[in-house]
């Protein structure tokens, strides 16, 4: 029975197994930003050569190429046959203004405005740093990725193109897929700059979505044909990040190693985890709900997570042993920036009806 559905011909709009991956995929990027967060309350700094973050760090860092993929898959399998016009229309609607009001809430909150002599000086740097931290992504530091986003979803038909018009687009197609593997992201600056390398790196993840999504019967056949060769290269390229840490290897030549072996690892995870949730007889429940909410816990769990953090590392101080403060704390702050965050979005759904998904991306 299970090879018949992974054999079928055509399958509803909604990909219930993509939707369980999407949802655990935000929890993967919370619970790494949560052991970061934690780390740093307790220890004052980041430091990944400590085992407790380097290993949080080999399992979650780079996890928003899940997000980069999943967007790419559901844009072939989905979102294509319903044209550029309810595509954009769409992430105008959902990502866009949801983005743009998140980032107005967040830069108010920074801005003392006790510095300003008048109202007309205020405004004129209100606006100013509104602006650069919407095209940057500054607003909260895991806002990065909303332009780099943006930036897949402008190209995309030219993505399109290549993989569909003819054989030599199709090889530069597949280049592209290839890409990060020479061409790493750029570490997250505070700065106001993005980086043509990430944008790379995250083209290179949302073009293998597309190409997974354009034939995805077929391509889970393959997954599912291939899985045991998937799952090593997964578990060799783990050991591989485990040894680049410990020995502080970053890069080789003109290449960011660490970052090739990560878009390696996340890659075969991504592969795995659709192919889990596929071939599983009944979706996680608590998934559905949270991949529902994916967008507005991304948005909202950062601010969340450095407001709760004192409280955490306080309650936790009196732990002699350093990490399992670190472990308790990114525990607690995990589950409470989930919890809170869906606590916002269910106050807003009630207020503001169909119109939340507009405001605060649910």
């Amino acid at each position: 029975m299970k090879e018949n559905k992974i054999l079928q011909v055509s399958e509803p709009g909604f990909l219930d197994y993509v939707h369980s991956f999407r949802g655990l995929a935000i929890l993967k990027i919370v619970l790494g930003h949560a052991m970061a967060a934690a780390f740093i309350g307790v220890y004052g700094q980041f430091d990944d050569s400590h085992l407790v973050l380097m290993t949080s760090e080999i399992f979650y860092h780079d996890s928003t190429l899940y997000f980069a993929i999943i967007s790419g898959l559901l844009f072939s399998k989905i979102l294509k046959q319903k044209g550029y016009v309810h595509f954009y229309k769409s992430k105008l609607k959902h990502i866009l203004l949801p983005y743009l009001f998140v980032t107005i809430v967040f830069t108010l909150t920074k801005i003392d405005f006790n510095h300003f002599s008048g109202f007309n000086e205020g405004l004129g740097y209100v606006l100013h740093k509104i602006w650069l931290n919407f095209v940057f992504g500054q607003a909260s530091f895991a806002f990065w990725y909303i332009p780099v986003l943006l930036f897949l979803y402008v190209i995309t038909p030219v993505l399109d193109f290549l993989q569909t018009d003819n054989s030599f687009s199709k090889y530069l197609f597949f280049i592209i897929i290839l890409m990060p593997l020479l061409i790493s992201r750029i570490p997250i600056m505070r700065e106001y700059n993005l980086r043509f390398e990430t944008l790379v790196y995250f083209t290179g993840a949302y073009s293998l979505g597309m190409f997974l999504g354009s034939h995805l019967n077929k391509n889970l056949v393959l997954i599912k044909t291939n899985r045991v060769l998937i799952l090593i290269i997964a578990i060799i390229s783990t050991i591989g990040l485990f040894y680049l840490y410990m020995a502080k290897i970053d890069v080789v030549g003109y290449v960011n190693i660490k970052e090739t072996i990560f878009y390696i690892q996340k890659t075969c995870l991504t592969l795995l985890f659709l192919l889990f949730f596929y071939t599983y007889s009944k979706q996680p429940e608590f998934l559905k709900p949270i991949a529902r909410d994916s967008f507005s816990i991304y948005f909202l769990h950062g601010p969340i997570l450095y407001v709760i953090l004192p409280l955490c590392v306080f309650v936790f101080k009196d732990i002699i042993i350093k990490p399992l403060t670190v472990v308790f704390s990114a525990i607690v702050l995990f589950i409470l920036s989930v919890f809170i965050s869906r606590i916002i979005v269910f106050l807003f759904k009630n207020i503001f009806g169909k119109y939340a998904r507009m405001i605060i991306g649910a």
